[in-house]
């Protein structure tokens, strides 16, 4: 990778300063909250890290930090859904040549 490709980020990775991305991960977290935070699981956070998490996203007068903390609330299930929602599925690529 070069320096340019590093300051862009990943290719799948949420845009943190883009109000679409940062709406739809609030909404993603809402309904999650809504529905009850899960017992903890092997691929989700601790209940009391979530509501940490959320606690903290709605006090940040930063919408990319909120939405950064909000993420951080997600279990992996939903982060997968919100990427292939943005980006489609995952491009596997083979090593065997």
């Amino acid at each position: 990778m070069t320096r340019q490709d590093l300051s862009q980020g990943s290719p799948r990775s949420p845009r943190w300063f883009d109000p679409t991305h940062q709406a739809d991960i609030s909404a993603a977290l809402d309904s999650q909250l809504a529905a009850g935070v899960p017992e903890r699981g092997p691929f989700t956070p601790r209940p009391e890290r979530v509501r940490e998490l959320a606690e903290l996203a709605t006090a940040s007068t930063l919408p990319a930090r909120a939405a950064l903390l909000r993420w951080g609330a997600l279990p992996a299930s939903v982060r997968s859904h919100l990427l292939t929602s943005w980006y489609g599925a995952a491009v596997r690529r083979s090593s065997a040549a």
